[in-house]
């Protein structure tokens, strides 16, 4: 039986495209940006090296922007990174949709929770800016531990910390090696978000993907289901 839904935090809980545009008039106020380029321009030519790049590495990002003349005077990278940390600490977007479907989770009495990776101060900060910080039971980010994602122990942590099995769990992300890989050998079930990156590859299936979370409840209904039936099968 499922008990809890747990989440990673960024890409999945919050629209990282809008809280990337959002950040251009920061970018432009901070380095020496194109002024011919408009703030919607830039928007996109982030969001689409986030969308390819995130999962290679920041810098993969950063070197985008510079190929695709972002900057007249670009910036060393540990000065855009110390600037994206700095901007996410400011802005974060989070879908329209994502504060009701969390609540439906919450009325079919499922605990929920958030395992991300990250600083303290930021990913809590994040979780402020988007007002959900209340709806969650137990939010555990990795620069409190001695683990990290893709690490099983940080996702059995978490089950500790709610008072569930594993197995009675189901994690929700769009990394495949990080959510994906991680959950499925800690015990979890879990739901693949391919929105970002559809072209992932992972070691493991994920239970179920989804280009949204908009309709995850009923995809955790399902999965309900399906677990309910295999354990009576085999009982």
């Amino acid at each position: 039986m499922i008990r809890a839904v747990l989440f990673d935090l960024d890409h999945t809980l919050f629209d990282r495209h809008s809280t990337l545009v959002a950040c251009v008039p920061y970018l432009r106020s901070r380095f020496h940006v194109d002024p011919e380029k408009s703030d919607a321009e830039i928007g996109r030519i982030w969001c689409y090296a986030d969308d390819h790049f995130v999962y290679d590495g920041w810098q993969y990002i950063f070197a985008y922007l510079v190929e695709n003349g972002v900057f007249t005077d670009p910036p060393k990278y540990p000065e855009y990174r110390s600037f994206v940390y700095e901007a996410y600490s400011r802005v974060a977007v989070k879908w329209d949709w994502t504060e009701d479907m969390l609540k439906q989770l919450r009325r079919h009495k499922y605990l929920l929770g958030v395992i991300t990776n990250g600083s303290h101060a930021l990913q809590y900060k994040k979780l402020s800016m988007i007002g959900l910080s209340y709806i969650f039971d137990e939010v555990v980010v990795s620069g409190d531990t001695d683990f990290e994602k893709p690490d099983r122990e940080l996702f059995r942590y978490a089950c500790e910390k709610l008072g569930v099995e594993p197995e009675e769990c189901v994690y929700v992300g769009d990394n495949r090696k990080n959510d994906v890989d991680g959950a499925k050998a800690a015990g979890m079930l879990t739901v693949w978000l391919s929105s970002t990156n559809p072209n992932q590859s992972g070691s493991t299936k994920p239970d179920a993907t989804v280009k949204s979370l908009k309709n995850l409840p009923a995809v955790i209904r399902k999965l309900q289901l399906e677990t309910t039936y295999h354990v009576r099968e085999t009982e």
